[in-house]
């Protein structure tokens, strides 16, 4: 059974997230004041406890089966010289990962967590942004199941992550359409370009936002308009994480651009 099985669905979800559990966190804290070390002493250590007992609603909060979920797509925008590696470049990062040879491989070995690995319409890259949408709705709804059913039944703790050449553009796109401002100062040289590459990033998300005005910042549309199938899985395992209350962390900007869509 689909997680999201329309958009009303996901507006009803939105509007009934289960809120954090602030009488937990306050128990925490009380705790924390009781310990024999210095106020403050262990650092963020101490507010990430406090948070993660929140939502994992336990005075004793714990990783025992933490996830890594890394989702793979390809963009059109890269017809744009958006990137100086090519689309293909995508299928060979999924297989290094998948072969136990990128960093996280590594991170999530010492972390002790599941990684998982999952490519996601590799040969059918999304629509270029510049000419019209990058995927319809039906599109963006089976990659936020798809996001969604990646996460365990017994899953306490989720981080997401992405790979895609052009994925930061198309970030930045994500972006610019929920919260505004200028297209370059949410561009960034993604995996290696140049100040005059940066420039092109930006022009050609301005021309990408001009083309699709109005933009309608509602999860579905933004993620539909600029957003690529790797983005809306993120976006869909967040809000399903989210809706469970598991804790979530975000790796970089693209990923963190997909959560803040929804």
């Amino acid at each position: 059974m689909s997680f999201f099985t329309s958009v009303a669905e996901i507006d009803r979800m939105l509007a009934d997230l289960p809120p954090v559990d602030g009488a937990t966190q306050n128990k925490v804290a009380a705790r924390q004041s009781q310990l024999t070390k210095p106020p403050g002493s262990l650092g963020k250590l101490e507010d990430i406890a406090i948070w993660m007992a929140g939502w994992q609603r336990t005075e004793q909060p714990a990783i025992r089966h933490g996830q890594c979920l890394v989702f793979a797509g390809n963009h059109g925008v890269v017809a744009q010289s958006v990137s100086p590696f090519p689309a293909e470049v995508t299928a060979q990062m999924v297989d290094n990962a998948k072969s136990g040879g990128s960093a996280i491989n590594q991170l999530c070995r010492v972390a002790e967590l599941d990684l998982t690995v999952t490519p996601l319409q590799l040969n059918t890259p999304t629509n270029d942004i510049t000419a019209g949408p990058a995927l319809d709705r039906d599109e963006v709804l089976a990659a936020m199941n798809a996001g969604a059913d990646a996460i365990a039944d017994r899953c306490d703790y989720l981080i997401v992550g992405d790979m895609g050449i052009g994925n930061t553009t198309a970030a930045a796109a994500l972006c610019l359409g929920r919260f505004g401002a200028d297209a370059k100062g949410w561009v960034g040289p993604g995996m290696g370009v140049d100040d005059d590459g940066i420039a092109h990033k930006a022009a050609i998300i301005e021309k990408a936002v001009a083309r699709q005005q109005p933009v309608d910042d509602h999860a579905v549309a933004l993620l539909a308009a600029f957003g690529g199938h790797e983005l809306a899985a993120i976006a869909g395992a967040v809000l399903a994480a989210r809706a469970r209350s598991i804790p979530v962390m975000l790796d970089g900007f693209s990923t963190a651009a997909a959560a803040l869509s929804a």
